[in-house]
C-alpha cells in the first residue's frame, strides 16, 4: 500500500490524534498546573507512536541505555518533518517495563510557530523558538533552554543542522547547540536517524523502518574547554559513522525552500 492510500484511509484517525493533542495543549495553557511535565511528555510520546503507525513507520531503536536519566543534550541529524515524532517515540519505553521513558524539550525555528496549532502543541512539549532575524536573542534563548534542561533533568533535543536535508546527506552542524551543553554542563548524546528522508513520500510503499541509534554520551569534561565548532565537527563525525546517505524522492523534503544550503 502506498503512503498516499494509507493516509487516505487514516485521515480521520490522524485528525483525531491531532485534535486530541490540541485539546490537551489548550487545557495546559489555561490550567498550567493541570499536567505535570512527565505527563505532557508521556502524552506526546504515545500520540507520536500512534501517528508513526498511521504513517506506516516502524522504529528500530539501538542503544537506548546510552540515554541517561539525568539532563543531557540530544543531537540528531535532521531528515523530515516527522523527526520530532521519531525522537519522542524513540525516547519512550516502547512497552518495555525495564526501560524508563525520558522527558524532553525541543529547540525549533521560529518559522515552526507560524501555524497556530503547531505552536500550541510545541509549547505543550517545552519548545524554545529561535528567531534568526534577532541574533542577539538567540544566545539568550539557548542559554535559557540549557538552564531549563538542567534544572528539570530533561533530554534537550536540538537538530544542530538547523534544517532538514535536501540531498540525503548530513549538513553542516551549527555551533550554537554545543554552547548549550557547555553552559549547562550536560553530556551530549549524538543520535543517528537512518532511512527517514523519504518518510513523507506519498508514493513510497509498505512499512518504512527507521533506525534510531543513540551513541555513547560525551561527558562535559571532554568538551568544556573546546571551541564549539570543534565539538560540532566531532559530533557530526560520530553521527556520520553510522549514517547511510539516501536518494531523496520526497517532494516534502525537496521543497525545503528556507534551508541555508538552498540559498548558497
Amino acid at each position: 500500500m502506498k503512503l498516499r492510500t494509507r493516509l487516505f484511509w487514516n485521515a480521520l484517525p490522524i485528525l483525531f490524534i491531532y485534535w486530541s493533542l490540541l485539546s490537551k495543549a489548550s487545557r495546559a495553557k489555561k490550567m498550567p498546573e493541570y499536567y505535570k511535565e512527565f505527563e505532557k511528555c508521556e502524552i506526546f510520546q504515545k500520540k507520536s507512536n500512534s501517528l508513526l503507525k498511521k504513517f506506516g513507520i516502524k522504529l528500530k531503536v539501538n542503544n537506548f541505555s546510552n540515554v541517561p536519566d539525568g539532563p543531557c543534550l540530544i543531537i540528531p541529524n535532521h531528515s523530515t518533518y516527522l523527526d520530532p515524532l521519531i525522537i519522542a517515540s524513540a525516547l519512550h519505553n516502547q512497552g518495555d517495563g525495564q526501560k524508563r521513558s525520558k522527558n524532553f524539550g525541543f529547540i525549533a525555528k521560529s518559522e515552526s510557530k507560524q501555524k497556530k496549532g503547531i505552536k500550541k502543541i510545541a509549547d505543550f512539549i517545552n519548545t524554545y523558538f529561535l528567531d534568526y532575524s534577532k541574533p542577539r536573542e538567540i544566545l539568550e534563548t539557548l542559554r535559557d533552554f540549557g538552564n531549563y534542561v538542567k534544572n528539570n533533568k530533561l533530554c534537550g533535543v536540538i537538530f544542530a543542522e538547523g534544517t532538514r536535508t535536501r540531498d540525503g546527506k548530513l549538513g553542516e552542524f551549527q555551533s550554537g547547540a554545543f554552547r548549550v551543553a557547555q553552559s549547562a554542563y550536560v553530556p551530549i548524546i549524538p543520535v543517528t536517524i537512518n532511512n527517514a528522508c523519504n518518510a513523507m513520500d506519498k508514493n513510497r510503499k509498505g512499512i518504512l523502518e527507521v533506525e534510531v541509534t543513540f551513541h555513547t554520551p560525551i561527558k562535559p569534561v571532554m568538551f568544556q574547554t573546546l571551541d564549539p565548532k570543534h565539538i560540532a565537527e566531532n559530533v557530526k563525525s560520530i553521527i556520520a559513522s553510522n549514517y547511510i546517505d539516501q536518494t531523496i524522492t520526497s517532494k516534502e523534503t525537496i521543497k525545503n525552500t528556507y534551508t541555508k544550503r538552498n540559498k548558497k
